[in-house]
């Protein structure tokens, strides 16, 4: 069976009603004179957090503290060395545990 496809190895063609509003975007910027990314005459925003964002962001921060950086190299190693074993028995009941807090 033949097939006859058209334009192929052609290359793409814009309209010229597209063409034509991309030339006249660039024109009207360029004759403004003005710079979209420009700072005049911006007010400059404030940000203010409320009390339990403030106190989200302070248990955060403690958190990362907390971390036993001994431990999580020893695992690291451990994975590398191709030693780490995972009770598959205590990670089915803790997935089941959590899954039950949102049931």
């Amino acid at each position: 069976m033949a097939m006859n496809i058209s334009g192929v190895g052609t290359p793409p063609t814009l309209s010229s009603t597209k063409n034509d509003r991309v030339k006249n975007d660039e024109t009207n910027t360029t004759s403004s004179g003005t710079n979209v990314n420009s700072k005049e005459g911006l007010s400059d925003d404030t940000v203010q957090l409320s009390s339990v964002a403030q106190s989200l962001q302070v248990k955060s921060s403690d958190s990362e503290a907390s971390v036993d950086m001994d431990k999580v190299e020893q695992i690291k190693q451990a994975i590398a060395a191709g030693e780490y074993k995972i009770d598959t028995q205590k990670l089915a009941s803790n997935m089941m545990a959590m899954d039950e807090l949102f049931s």
